[in-house]
């Protein structure tokens, strides 16, 4: 226990070096929060029941990063996303980016609502999906289309 302590409270000053302020608690669960032209990027990690590190970001928008089995992958990721993030920041287009991003996941909580609250026929759960796959293609059809600025780590859904 001692040893995965000191490998974390390493792990933790390589995010200060960063530019994150970092609050462990117990070394069970920690928050990280970059400020980036005043855009907060926050993390928060936690070690599961099976011993495996599960990273979620915070903000500017939530989403699943994935578990991990060690402290030092969950830091490396952290730190390409913090990159990528800061990289994006400079766009002039990060605030549409973000406001596209917040109606995609508001549209996620809908469908859940949507399915779980009514009896929604197939036919309109058919055309649900087909309006989805056609963002989607959207999606894959710009990304073709513009430049590539990251290249330190492949795209995971593209």
């Amino acid at each position: 226990m001692q040893r995965i302590l000191v490998k974390g409270a390493m792990d933790e000053m390589m995010l200060r070096q960063l530019g994150a302020d970092v609050i462990s608690f117990h070394g069970l669960q920690c928050y990280v929060k970059f400020i980036v032209q005043g855009v907060e990027i926050s993390y928060t990690y936690n070690i599961n029941a099976k011993q495996k590190y599960f990273l979620q970001r915070i903000k500017p928008y939530p989403m699943n990063a994935g578990v991990f089995e060690n402290v030092s992958d969950v830091v490396n990721s952290i730190k390409i996303d913090y990159e990528q993030f800061k990289n994006a920041i400079k766009s002039g287009n990060f605030q549409k980016f973000l406001d596209i991003n917040r109606s995609a996941i508001e549209a996620a909580r809908n469908l859940e609502d949507l399915f779980l609250y009514y009896n929604v026929s197939l036919e309109e759960l058919e055309e649900l999906k087909t309006q989805i796959d056609g963002i989607r293609e959207k999606i894959l059809k710009c990304a073709q289309n513009s430049p590539r600025i990251y290249f330190e780590k492949e795209p995971e859904s593209l």
